[in-house]
């Protein structure tokens, strides 16, 4: 460890990954924040929020959840930064939406807000990482868009299919016990994920160039298999 540097790296990123908290302390108060704006939502002019929410939620499962829509398979769509970005939405939303219900009915059942938020915890944490997931997915769509007339859109489009589908296909259970997606459409997903791979490899030292990682950790001995250690 000494020898490739890893302990001098390690010592200078410890502080931050503790001084804060570790991930899954941030990721709670992410959760937080947004069952918070969820909260208040409906404080001002309550009936009308709840309808308009609740309308808007009605209009995207009939759109989202229709049969053609969870088996198309076609590489179009899949690529689709409108399909991608719907289904980041809609998972963030429901997560969020059915995590204020559990909470709500814990407290309703006589829980203490405090022991209702510990008791769902990993519905927080999926809820934390469907919203940075879908912030991240909507960054690289508006990058790419800034980059069109670089050369760069192509390859940074095949990145973002490669990021979105891979993050797909990772929560695929989710999306498939929410009946987004069926099997077949998830399967498809998966393929997809491969001929990207196989798109993007010629590419692949100047996507890691693009990184600006330095000489000096690029050069470590644990870089190069063939040198005695």
């Amino acid at each position: 460890m000494s020898r490739n540097r890893i302990s001098e790296l390690r010592k200078d990123i410890d502080i931050y990954t503790t001084f804060e908290g570790d991930n899954t302390v941030l990721m709670l108060l992410v959760a937080r924040g947004l069952l918070d704006n969820f909260r208040k939502q409906f404080q001002d002019e309550q009936l009308f929020s709840m309808l308009q929410y609740v309308a808007g939620q009605a209009s995207t499962a009939v759109q989202e959840l229709n049969p053609v829509t969870t088996r198309k398979t076609d590489r179009d769509h899949l690529r689709s930064s409108d399909f991608q970005l719907s289904a980041f939405k809609y998972r963030e939303q429901r997560l969020l939406q059915t995590s204020a219900q559990r909470i709500k009915t814990q407290i309703n059942d006589g829980e203490s807000a405090f022991d209702a938020f510990s008791h769902i915890q990993d519905h927080l944490l999926s809820l934390s990482n469907a919203h940075i997931e879908r912030v991240v997915l909507e960054q690289f769509i508006e990058r790419n868009t800034d980059a069109d007339n670089s050369g760069l859109e192509p390859w940074l489009e095949k990145l973002r299919s490669l990021f979105a589908l891979s993050r797909l296909y990772d929560d695929a259970h989710w999306f498939l016990e929410s009946s987004y997606l069926e099997p077949v459409k998830s399967k498809a997903i998966r393929t997809e994920i491969n001929i990207l791979c196989d798109e993007l490899r010629p590419q692949a030292v100047h996507l890691v160039d693009a990184f600006g990682i330095p000489d000096n950790c690029l050069s470590a001995p644990i870089a190069f298999p063939d040198t005695p250690v």
